[in-house]
Parts: C-alpha cells; structure tokens; sequence
C-alpha cells in the first residue's frame, strides 16, 4: 500500500488549524500520528481541475496504490484566516470550521482504513466525519457545561444545517441520513457520558465506534434508539 503525495505542505493559518484538527482526532481515538494533512492538501488552481466542486477529499485507487487529495474552499481558508477558532470559536466561524474538521476526518478515516485493508463505505465516511465534527467542537470548548452545548451544537450541526446548492439527490439523501444518524449517536454520547461526566467511558465508545464499519455503525445507532 502507498499513498501519493498531492503536493508541498501548506505552511499558513489555515494548514495550523487543519493539523490542530488531526492531532486532536487521533489523540481521541489513540491513532499512531499520521503524515500532515496538510502535505495532501490540493492547491486551489489544481483543485479547479479535479472533479467535485467546493471542500471536499479525493481518493483514486489503482491496485495497491492510493492517491488521496484534500481540497478546502477559499471560502473556508478566507474565513479561518480572519477568525482563529483556537481563539475563538463562535457563530462567526463554526460554519466554515466544521467544514474543515470533516474534511480532516475523511482523510484519518480513509488512512486509517487504508492501513488495514479494510474498505469504506460513503454513507460510513460521512457519518464518522459528522461525530467528528461534534467531537472536536466539543473538545475545543473544553468539555464545559457538557450537556447544554451538546444540546445547542447537535441543533446546530444536524438540524438547522443547509447542503450546498447543485447536489444530485442520491448525496443529498446519503448526507441527510449520515445527519440524522449521528444525531442519534451523539444524543446518546450526550446523555450517557457527557451529562455526568463520564469522559474516559466516553473515550472508550468512542473509539469502539470508530472501528466498526458501516453495518455495525448502524446497528449500534438502531439499538441505543
């Protein structure tokens, strides 16, 4: 197995977030370190070239080779650049923040996987990447007043959210159910641990969670309701 490197690592603002977001996700689910994400981030003359549109991870696969690409919209650098969210995290920057952290949370996931030989599914992938998104919201509020800020960030994150414009219905579809369902989970992870502060047994699930693939992820979710 080897991964194409896409093309020199960013060294601004935007890349410090984005590695910020990796470190805090594997220390999480206790990954070994990956490479920066910020060594496969795709330049913006190039990204116009590739297929898709907007912020988004790109994989190709040719045997045993994978080729892996991570394209964030200028939007989302301009954004994080006027606004740190290591300084503050608000109303004024979240949006463009959590489109960073799923993006981050694609490329773990997909290395992760890679590195077991074990497939992926999209339903799978945009599912982890919305706990992600809460997770490290949450983290980098510090895991205070726990149980109202979950509350507020899942209304948020998976209720008031808006797709971007031109979707086929087939991923309109697929990012809605990868919403509701974890908005299921992380209900569960708000009143199982959060609320009492239950943070090592919410590290323990959490990394259960991550580990399983698409069908027990959905099991999982199916049996706590």
């Amino acid at each position: 197995m080897s991964h194409e490197l896409s093309h020199e690592p960013g060294r601004d603002r935007v890349g410090e977030i984005a590695v910020c977001v990796q470190r805090q996700l594997e220390s999480l689910y206790a990954l070994e370190a990956e490479v920066p994400v910020t060594d496969f981030l795709v330049p913006a003359g190039t990204a116009s070239q590739l297929p898709g549109g907007g912020s988004r991870t790109l994989v190709a696969q040719e045997g045993d080779f994978v080729s892996v690409g991570v394209v964030l919209d200028d939007s989302v650098g301009a954004s994080l650049a006027r606004s740190d969210p290591r300084e503050r995290l608000d109303g004024s920057n979240l949006g463009p923040f959590t489109t960073l952290t799923e993006e981050v949370s694609h490329f773990l996931y997909l290395m992760a996987r890679a590195r077991r030989d074990r497939p992926v599914t999209q339903l799978e992938l945009e599912l982890q990447g919305e706990v992600d998104k809460y997770l490290v919201v949450l983290c980098f509020q510090g895991l205070e007043d726990e149980g109202a800020l979950s509350e507020r960030l899942r209304e948020l994150l998976f209720v008031r959210y808006e797709l971007a414009a031109g979707l086929s219905p087939e991923r309109s579809e697929r990012y809605h159910e990868a919403s509701r369902l974890a908005n299921r989970y992380c209900r569960f992870l708000e009143s199982r641990y959060l609320k009492s502060s239950r943070r090592e047994g919410l590290a323990r699930e959490t990394r259960r969670f991550f580990w399983l693939g698409q069908r027990e992820k959905l099991e999982t979710i199916a049996v706590i309701g």
